[in-house]
Order: C-alpha cells, then sequence, then structure tokens
C-alpha cells in the first residue's frame, strides 16, 4: 500500500510540474470576481482572502470552507514567503496539496502566484496556471 500511495505521488508530482502552462513571469490580473483567492502562509496554514476574510488557519479548514462554496470554477493562491527563484522543491511542497485537494473540490482553473505582503492579488507574479 506504501509502495503505490508514493508511486501515485510521484506522479503526480510530475504530473503537476508538466502540466502548468511554461510563460515567463508575469503580472497576474484577476478577470473573475467570483474566483477563491487563498494566502498560503506556509506549507501547514494559510488565510482566506475572498469570497471572505479568514485568521490564519490549518489548510484543510479552509479547503471544507472552499467545499461549501457556491462557485468551484477559478481558484487564486497567493504562495506567501516563497523565495524560489523557479518552481521546484518547495513550489511541489506546497503546491501539490493545494493542486489536489482544489482539483478534488471541482476547481478547473488554479494559478499559484508569488506572495509579497498584500491581500490583493492583482500585479503579483504568475508561478505556474492550470486549467
Amino acid at each position: 500500500m506504501k509502495i503505490i500511495c508514493s508511486l501515485a505521488l510521484a506522479g503526480l508530482a510530475i504530473m503537476l510540474t508538466s502540466c502548468a502552462t511554461p510563460k515567463p513571469p508575469q503580472a497576474f490580473h484577476n478577470t473573475d470576481n467570483t474566483a477563491l483567492v487563498i494566502a498560503s502562509l506556509d506549507d501547514k496554514t494559510c488565510q482566506m482572502l475572498q469570497p471572505t476574510t479568514s485568521s490564519g488557519e490549518k489548510n484543510d479548514e479552509v479547503l471544507a470552507k472552499a467545499m461549501a462554496l457556491s462557485q468551484h470554477q477559478a481558484a487564486v493562491v497567493i504562495l506567501e514567503n516563497y523565495t524560489e527563484p523557479k518552481i521546484g522543491d518547495q513550489f511541489r511542497d506546497r503546491g501539490t496539496a493545494w493542486f489536489v485537494g482544489l482539483r478534488y473540490l471541482g476547481y478547473q482553473h488554479i494559478v499559484f502566484l508569488q506572495g509579497n505582503g498584500v491581500a490583493n492579488p492583482e500585479g503579483l507574479m504568475t508561478l505556474a496556471e492550470y486549467n
């Protein structure tokens, strides 16, 4: 069972990095006012910024709140305290759980942004985008 889970996670990590739309860094412009916006503070805690604001919570608690929302189309994850110059281990470690959780909830468009301590995603640098 552990081998199967390990192989599945390895395959998911490869798929996650290979499915990202490869683009040079560009500023994000939000065209969907109904998008779920989450600030990922580290690999365990986050904060929902839109449609409602929450304080720092565990990732699973915010995903449970996201499941209760009526809209499940677009999600924006702002990776705060993100230091990699390009996508690598840090992105894989933090982004994989968000990608899997949000896709499971039905979000088809997921954007990862590099945070800089602001609550508004407008103008932040895009790390990866999945459609």
